[in-house]
């Protein structure tokens, strides 16, 4: 009986040790994961960056580049959809692996679908299309031909009858 006593504290205490060492290693792996991260953070935003571009060149080709030429602003509804079929988009270019990858650096998945909406959202306030559009709009609004003014223009304004 004692003999059957100590083989289970051996066991428990075996186990305990087990236990508490796996604990320390998983806890050593996760801080080499986030110092791996840290040193690594010029490289993970170049491919972030690389996967961003090529989802919204995709997107805006698509879906936004018919709004750009007509130099008008996406309507609300439409820009919310656009930007988690962007969001969706750079998470699958991603991959899973990539994806959890970025999600651990930026704490949780909200933080990173936050960060990828915003990103999406300062591309589109620069849209390089756009901008010369509605500058070639304001332009052709500002100048009359010359055949519609019958030569010298004049300040007096013709009155209604």
């Amino acid at each position: 009986m004692l003999v059957n006593d100590i083989h289970i504290i051996l066991i428990v205490f075996l186990l305990l040790i087990v236990g508490i060492g796996t604990w320390i290693y998983l806890w050593t792996y996760r801080d080499k994961k986030k110092e791996r991260l840290i040193l690594q953070f010029a490289n993970y935003t170049t491919v972030l960056s690389f996967f961003i571009d090529k989802a919204y060149d995709m997107i805006h080709k698509d879906k936004i580049l018919i709004y750009s030429l007509e130099a008008t602003k996406l309507p609300d509804k439409e820009f919310g959809v656009f930007s988690k079929e962007f969001v969706r988009l750079v998470v699958k270019l991603l991959g899973p692996t990539l994806t959890s990858e970025f999600v651990y650096l930026f704490g949780d998945e909200g933080t990173f679908t936050f960060y990828l909406i915003e990103h999406f959202n300062s591309k589109y306030e620069e849209d390089e299309i756009r901008k010369a559009s509605i500058e070639i709009l304001m332009q052709s609004d500002i100048e009359v031909p010359e055949e519609l003014t019958g030569g010298k223009t004049t300040s007096k304004i013709p009155r209604q009858h």
